[in-house]
This record gives structure tokens, C-alpha cells and sequence, in this order.
């Protein structure tokens, strides 16, 4: 009969190197979405002149974005995963307070 192996192409490259492709160093965007819906739903509303519900909703996603990147690990949390936590949580709640405080203080009737 025939020897183990003879008829096998490629029989002879088991010692040969195999080229791995090195991992991508990015992240899923992740909990991103769930905050980009919310900036959406505020545009939307800057549209139609609603301006204390955009300023509501703008203010609530960047909040929930502290949430998220307090709750969800770093590798879970995407694109809201900038910095360090710490530096992540705390600028998204003072943008968020900053937004929602500058939309109930000032005058933004439609005149």
C-alpha cells in the first residue's frame, strides 16, 4: 500500500511558522448606542422646539452614560470607556447636571 501520509499535500509544513494576524486593539461601541439614542431623541426635540425636553433628554444620557460606564466593565463598555472610570464617570455626571441645570434655569420659551 502506500506510506502514512504520502498522498497528503502540505504533509511536509508541520515544522514550518504559521503567520498569526495580530488582534485588533478596538472596542465594540457597545453601551454607545443606548447613549447616542438619547442624543438623538434630544436633536429631535431641538427640532421641533421643545427645548426643556431636549435639554431633559440630553442631560438624562449623559447621566446614563455615568451609569454604564459605573456598572458595565471596560471591556463591555464601548465607547463611553475613554479615560480612566473615574475620569469617565465623573465628567460625564458634571456634563449631565451642568445640562439639565442650564435648561430648567434658563428662559427657554419660544418667543
Amino acid at each position: 500500500m502506500s506510506e502514512p501520509g504520502a498522498g497528503d499535500e502540505g504533509a511536509g509544513d508541520e515544522g514550518a511558522p504559521v503567520q498569526v494576524r495580530p488582534a485588533l486593539d478596538s472596542r465594540p461601541l457597545a453601551a454607545w448606542w443606548v447613549i447616542f439614542a438619547g442624543l438623538v431623541v434630544g436633536l429631535l426635540f431641538v427640532l421641533t422646539d421643545h427645548m426643556l425636553r431636549a435639554t431633559v433628554s440630553v442631560g438624562a444620557a449623559l447621566l446614563l452614560a455615568s451609569v454604564l460606564r459605573v456598572a458595565l466593565p471596560g471591556s463591555t463598555a464601548g465607547g463611553i470607556a475613554v479615560r480612566g472610570p473615574l475620569v469617565d464617570v465623573v465628567m460625564l455626571g458634571v456634563l449631565g447636571v451642568a445640562v439639565l441645570v442650564s435648561g430648567f434655569t434658563l428662559d427657554l420659551a419660544a418667543r
